[in-house]
Formats: C-alpha cells, sequence, structure tokens
C-alpha cells in the first residue's frame, strides 16, 4: 500500500512538473526529493524517466475521464427507460464538455502533443483511449439490448467518435473569439443524441 502511494505522490508530481515546466523540466532527482523517497524507489517502481515520464502522461489524459466514464456505466446501468438513459447521456456530455472542465481537456491534448514522436507513448496512449471506449461501450451495447439506441450502432466507434467530440472542445477554447462556444456545445449534444436515438 505504501509503494502504491508513494508511486501516486511521484505521478501527481511529475504530472504538475509536466504542466509547468514540460517534459523537459521532469528531473528524477527532484521528483524523489519532492516525495521523500531515494532515486532508487523511484527506479524501482517505474523503471527510468520514460517509464516514469509515460506512466504520467497517461495519468494525465485519462484522470477525470475515467472516472467519468465509470460514473456513466453505473447510471447507465441503474437507468430503466430510454429516458432515463438519454438523461444520463445528456448529463455525462455537457459535463465533459463544459467550460469548467477546460484546463482538464487541454492537459490531455498535451499528452497527444507529448505522444507525437514517442512510439512508446502512442501505443500506452492509444491502448487507453481504447480501454475506455471499451467502458463507454459497455452502457451502449446494454442500451441496444434494451432497445433504447440505434440497434444499427457501432457501438465501439460510437465511443470511440463521443470521446473523440470531447476531447476536441479544446479546439474551440483556444480558436476564434468570434464562435459562439455555446452553439458548439448544444451541435455537439444534438448531433449525439440524433445518432443515438432513432426517434
Amino acid at each position: 500500500m505504501q509503494m502504491d502511494t508513494t508511486a501516486r505522490e511521484m505521478l501527481n508530481r511529475t504530472i504538475a512538473v509536466i504542466e509547468s515546466d514540460g517534459v523537459e523540466g521532469v528531473r528524477v532527482v527532484d521528483i524523489a526529493k519532492h516525495v521523500g523517497v531515494a532515486v532508487t524507489t523511484l527506479f524501482h517502481l517505474f523503471g527510468n524517466r520514460e517509464s516514469l515520464i509515460q506512466a504520467a502522461q497517461i495519468e494525465r489524459y485519462v484522470r477525470g475521464l475515467g472516472i467519468a466514464i465509470e460514473e456513466f456505466d453505473v447510471a447507465t446501468a441503474i437507468a430503466k427507460t430510454k429516458e432515463d438513459f438519454r438523461a444520463v447521456v445528456i448529463r455525462m456530455v455537457r459535463s465533459e464538455i463544459a467550460p469548467a472542465n477546460a484546463a482538464t481537456r487541454h492537459s490531455r491534448q498535451g499528452v497527444f502533443g507529448s505522444a507525437y514522436g514517442r512510439s512508446d507513448l502512442t501505443q500506452a496512449l492509444a491502448s487507453s483511449q481504447n480501454s475506455l471506449c471499451l467502458g463507454m461501450q459497455v452502457a451502449f451495447n446494454r442500451a441496444q439490448e434494451n432497445g433504447w439506441v440505434d440497434p444499427t450502432l457501432d457501438t465501439l466507434a460510437t465511443a470511440y467518435w463521443i470521446l473523440g467530440l470531447i476531447n476536441s472542445r479544446v479546439f474551440i477554447e483556444v480558436g476564434s473569439p468570434q464562435l459562439d462556444r455555446r452553439a458548439w456545445d448544444d451541435l455537439t449534444l444534438k448531433s449525439i443524441l440524433r445518432v443515438l436515438f432513432v426517434d
């Protein structure tokens, strides 16, 4: 348990350094010192600096999203009607594209940028993305079995598409100031509902 706590502290510190100083600012000596352990402990837990950075980047990406998808799965599992399911979808999408989550989306975008040219990180990111989407797929499969969503949907493709829309909100936030962000949000939600629900 102590090792789990230590590893989590190291990841949190590494994430903080990446977000303030970039990957170049990550020094294993500083991370270990901040957490109050020997550098050998860091190497024991993560292997090397690159593995620590990769683990921190993946944590940056899944943080928040993993919890949101777990909550989505639980909420859809207890949904009794199509309208219950629709309400859960609306709540999840609105929450994930909300302006209050802008910093988290920007952090995830930073992970995509860091993965460019780093095949190990790209593969780890793709694996994490797949796990998240498989989690969403469970909820969509359940909804299909209940007859609540379009029976012809490829539920895994739908999960990837929705997650892509959520992540793309970052481009709206750094884009044109003339763009009505609320209109983009409304269009995103309307598109998701139209694809999921045939009526």
